[in-house]
């Protein structure tokens, strides 16, 4: 099969996702082939082909649902028992335990929160600090400041690589964030050593919750859409670097997913003969 993960997993999710305000029948078998559809209205035509012999298995192949676990911020609003509820810092502990077996700090940035976790040998966490009050420092922030530059949220971290010199940015509210960009390039500051700037501040903000979780201990795994940046990637070694002395830094390429890994081995572990999750998934 040739076509990317994540274009399958855009296919599905249009497949079984509700329109808002629109009663809809949601079988899959229903309404995989208007979602193929619009997925790949753009692909090439052998991609499309590839889709298409994966579409026709997957409404054919009868899948027994043994166990199902929710997460995520909408997990208080799944019709599940409570018992079937973990919360995102359980999942990104244990999905970042599964991918790297020797972290033990664990740091998630995501669309809306930053997550700081410690876990054990185990992949269990042993505590934690998050930005509960806002996004500021995180994906939204980002796209907010893509869409003030007229830039794709793609092309912030190339950019902020090329930064020449250190500009301080004094906040990572995202209400306050147009404002201070404005005056920045108003007063002559290159874009490039702004978003170098902001990335750091971003960067700068989860080491405080690191900080407060119990610091960095090496492994260090950094997961979340903000793994993906580059110029995160490099403030926060620099930063780690500075504070806590050179470790290790794991980054895996399927960083969005670790969530919903750790959510997928906590549904493993509760289901009957299974006795460690880990080597299964493995």
């Amino acid at each position: 099969m040739k076509a990317p993960f994540g274009l399958l997993l855009a296919l599905y999710d249009k497949a079984i996702i509700d329109v808002e305000n629109e009663q809809i029948e949601l079988g899959f078998e229903a309404n995989i082939g208007p979602a193929l559809e619009r997925v790949l209205a753009r692909a090439s035509d052998d991609t499309r082909e590839h889709c298409r012999a994966s579409a026709e298995i997957a409404k054919t192949t009868e899948i027994d649902e043994v166990r199902v676990v929710g997460t995520g911020y909408g997990r208080a609003r799944l019709p599940f028992p409570r018992e079937q509820i973990r919360s995102e810092i359980l999942c990104h502990g244990l999905g970042a335990h599964a991918m790297f077996p020797e972290t033990r700090t664990v740091l998630d940035i995501g669309g809306q929160d930053t997550k700081a976790i410690q876990v054990d040998d185990a992949g269990i966490v042993t505590s934690f600090q998050m930005n509960d009050r806002c996004a500021a420092g995180c994906g939204r922030y980002l796209g907010y400041i893509a869409d003030e530059m007229n830039l794709g949220l793609h092309e912030l971290g190339p950019l902020a690589l090329t930064a020449q010199r250190k500009v301080r940015i004094s906040s990572t509210c995202t209400v306050f964030a147009g404002a201070e960009l404005r005056e920045r390039l108003a007063l002559g500051e290159r874009r490039e050593d702004i978003l170098g700037g902001l990335h750091r501040a971003i960067v700068l903000r989860a080491m405080s919750l690191l900080a407060r979780s119990g610091g960095v201990a090496d492994e260090f795994t950094f997961t979340g859409g903000v793994a993906n940046n580059g110029a995160a990637v490099k403030a926060l070694r620099d930063l780690v670097a500075e504070n806590y002395g050179d470790g290790t830094l794991n980054i895996s390429p399927d960083s969005i997913y670790t969530g919903a890994l750790g959510a997928a081995l906590f549904a493993l572990r509760d289901t009957e003969n299974v006795t460690d999750p880990m080597e299964v998934a493995a």
